[in-house]
């Protein structure tokens, strides 16, 4: 008799058979995941192992959605998957196999046999009362030459199958050649200002999706790949929200009551071509685009100091984005190994901000002439021109050691416009020309750099240390005057790995790295972010300097299921970019500036998980703590945040018909700036309890209670209660839902958050409660 290992690690491949671990009742991948030792998975499809964030997802070794964690986890049946495989320092690239120095991990789910060669997936329909619907299609194919991949979605009740910040998260699997260097240039997101709606904090949520994903390899040299995913979202948040402004000499606190409705329509793509004639060349192109049509519309009543002020405001934009990669790979013998990238970028962010006061907003450096309610339009523009190139050779010396020897360049080139005009109550246009309001920059940013890596294995132990030389230019034209620097730096960096076995290890890194500024931190011209807060660039700034050193430990032993890791990481940013803040009662200009206080992160995590025969039980803490620097009128500030989250998790099944995961988890958030300090906490119990009975129903339920404790504020409690009841018989490939969300009817939830200048306390309103009757069918 033949048995497989549960896990089996061979170098840096760790291969779980998932069937040990599993109950059975699992219904999508990200189940699996969870019951897997060392694996997390949070709501947002997010997966960590040993508390370090999965990279990328492959289906039987093919990209799945660029690798995105979220679309697998939610996605893909659980009864497919045979083995789940971790590949650590994960790379696509055959002839740099040897020589990859890639921190990057990645999951293989493999398939069962006879899962390949048909069409698998499920449908899903349902509705409730007033007027609720869910529609849902997973189709899968999966051959030795075609992949193919659709999920389509429709719903209002909440289930965020593809949402706003998955739409900024995607980058095509694009990644700056300059960050492997040491160096960062920052392009500013498109998402600036726009809230980000989650089922946790939103009064209402409608999403469609679209999504395609294909992988065909029509012989052994070629292969085409891609996606297209459409999207649809018209979602609606409302809150209260509690802010104190930090070193204000008026100690009243603002009340900000908020709805905001997010409409939007987006669409990414990304075509990949990829040419291997033999295993010593790799040619591969891709492109990836990205367009979108989204509109935030916000109605707001802000009371202080007994004062209340209604506030309407209007932001659109229909950014858009292209960019294209052409890469060369070549092992010309096993000891020289060649390589050569280039990219180009193309963004242009248009966005439209119309704000409509009764009181008349930034009065004393805006000059409107109207009466109430007041009007104000700014329209801005900003071009990105981006383009990178790196060449790299590696000698490999012998079996141990090799050397890395890398040169290139990255060019930016940025234009950004921006104005402001004032409508008046008869129609008319009122623009401001004043030099304070007007923007008109062109901003370039050049990397000339070269790097010299070495790697050497000295019996269990791994050294990589390296040194990066860039040459940089920096230069800002606007207000008929031109202002810029040159610098050079020698960047180190130094990565340590000792493994006492092959699943037990300690790992440190070390590095330096120079992070740039984009346009929009430069342009000296009055911008206005929100109802009350301005933007003024700072011509005059300078990089910063991040020193961060990360230790990780890990320890699984696979014959008694005891898995333990943790890591620490410190960061000093030196010369880092802060704000001055400038206030005018509520209102506040923020400038940035280099700040001469190193601002400084230290963070950690640990987790502990025990696998017995009938339950496992898992402990984790995490924890940080910040120290930040700013200037608040013309006085020195430091900001302190210290934050904990701890949780407890109990697990066990009986007669393999009732599974329960039951625990505690609490987070404590320190907030403290010059005269100021806030405490708040979170108390969570949990449980949830599924169980099987008269062979063909299931009845699950998940229930949490939360106790919210502000140091300003009163305790508030609330509790969130859903169920559902299945039906399915067995052998077959139809099931009937019926669901109730937020059982409890709970209007509203709690949460902090923290700024360099402000201390917010909100009460989010959510989904009020609903039924859902549906029915699923197995493809």
């Amino acid at each position: 008799v033949v048995s497989e290992m549960p896990v089996l690690i061979q170098g840096d491949t760790i291969t779980y058979k998932t069937e040990v671990f599993t109950q059975g009742n699992e219904r999508k991948l990200g189940e699996v995941l969870e019951a897997l030792p060392g694996f997390e998975v949070d709501d947002e499809g997010g997966v960590k192992i040993q508390g370090k964030s999965v990279d990328k997802v492959l289906v039987d070794g093919k990209e799945f959605f660029e690798g995105d964690t979220k679309l697998a986890t939610k996605n893909l049946p659980a009864n497919v998957v045979d083995k789940v495989q971790v590949l650590q320092n994960y790379n696509d690239i055959g002839p740099l196999s040897g020589v990859n120095s890639s921190e990057q991990i990645a999951l293989n789910i493999q398939l069962k046999e006879d899962k390949k060669n048909i069409l698998f997936g499920d449908i899903q329909a349902g509705a409730g009362p007033e007027e609720r619907y869910l529609g849902h299609l997973n189709s899968f194919f999966y051959n030795a030459k075609t992949n193919i991949n659709l999920i389509a979605d429709a719903n209002n009740i909440g289930q965020l199958a593809f949402t706003m910040n998955d739409y900024f998260r995607f980058t095509g699997g694009f990644g700056s050649f300059a960050r492997g260097a040491g160096s960062s240039f920052q392009v500013t997101s498109s998402s600036l200002g726009i809230p980000m709606a989650e089922r946790n904090n939103a009064k209402s949520l409608k999403n469609e999706l679209g999504a395609l994903n294909y992988n065909f390899a029509p012989n052994r040299k070629w292969n085409i790949s891609g996606f297209a995913i459409g999207s649809s979202v018209d979602n609606t948040m409302g809150s209260v929200s509690n802010r104190t402004y930090i070193l204000q000499p008026n100690a009243d606190t603002e009340v900000l009551t908020s709805e905001q409705r997010v409409k939007s329509s987006s669409g990414l793509f990304k075509v990949g071509l990829k040419y291997t004639p033999n295993s010593n060349l790799q040619v591969d192109y891709n492109a990836f685009g990205r367009m979108a049509n989204i509109q935030n519309f916000d109605t707001q009543n802000s009371t202080f100091s007994n004062q209340s002020n209604d506030i309407s405001g209007t932001t659109s934009q229909e950014p858009y984005s292209i960019e294209q990669q052409l890469r060369a790979f070549w092992a010309q013998s096993q000891n020289n190994i060649f390589s050569l990238e280039g990219s180009y970028q193309r963004q242009v962010q248009d966005p439209t901000y119309n704000l409509i006061n009764s009181g008349q907003p930034f009065a004393s450096l805006i000059p409107m002439t109207g009466a109430s309610p007041y009007d104000l339009t700014q329209l801005k523009e900003v071009t990105t021109n981006k383009q990178e190139a790196a060449f790299n050779y590696y000698r490999v010396l012998n079996k141990t050691n090799h050397v890395n020897l890398k040169i290139g360049n990255t060019y930016s080139s940025q234009t950004l416009s921006s104005s402001m005009f004032e409508k008046q109550s008869d129609g008319s246009m009122n623009s401001f020309t004043q030099p304070d309001l007007v923007n008109l920059v062109d901003y370039t940013f050049e990397d000339y750099y070269a790097g010299l890596l070495y790697k050497t294995k000295l019996d269990n132990l791994v050294l990589t240390p390296s040194l990066n030389l860039h040459r940089y230019k920096i230069n800002a034209d606007q207000n008929n005057a031109s202002e810029g620097f040159d610098k050079t730096l020698l960047l180190p960096a130094l990565s340590a790995q000792y493994r006492f076995r092959s699943s037990h290890s300690l790992n440190l890194t070390y590095n330096v790295a120079a992070q740039f500024t984009d346009v929009q931190n430069y342009a000296e011209g009055l911008m206005a972010r929100s109802y009350n807060s301005l933007f003024r660039g700072n011509t005059n700034l300078m990089n910063s300097l991040y020193h961060t050193v990360n230790l990780n430990y890990f320890n699984f032993n696979m014959y008694n299921f005891f898995n333990i890791y943790g890591g620490v990481t410190y960061a000093k940013r030196l010369n880092d970019v802060t704000n001055i803040v400038e206030f005018n009662n509520l209102e506040r200009v923020n400038t940035p500036t280099n700040i001469n206080t190193a601002n400084e992160l230290m963070s950690g995590n640990a987790s502990m998980e025990k696998r017995f025969d009938d339950f496992r039980v898992n402990l984790t803490g995490n924890w940080s703590r910040s120290v930040s620097n700013n200037i608040i009128e013309s006085t020195a500030n430091e900001n302190v945040n210290f934050t904990q989250s701890y949780r407890t998790t109990i697990g066990t099944t009986l007669f393999k018909k009732l599974y329960l995961d039951f625990g505690y988890s609490v987070s404590l958030s320190n907030y403290e700036g010059r005269n100021t300090s806030s405490r708040f906490e979170n108390h969570q119990p949990f449980a949830n309890l599924e169980i099987g009975f008269l062979k063909s129903f299931t009845f699950e339920v998940d229930y949490e209670y939360n106790s919210y404790v502000s140091q300003t504020s009163p305790t508030q409690q609330f509790d969130l209660l859903d169920a559902e009841l299945r039906f399915r018989k067995e052998g077959s490939p139809w099931e009937f839902k019926v669901e109730g969300m937020n059982l409890m009817n709970t209007t509203g939830i709690r949460r902090d958050s923290f700024t360099d200048s402000l201390i917010s306390t909100y009460e989010y309103f959510i989904q009020k409660r609903y039924w859902l009757f549906s029915v699923m069918y197995d493809l």
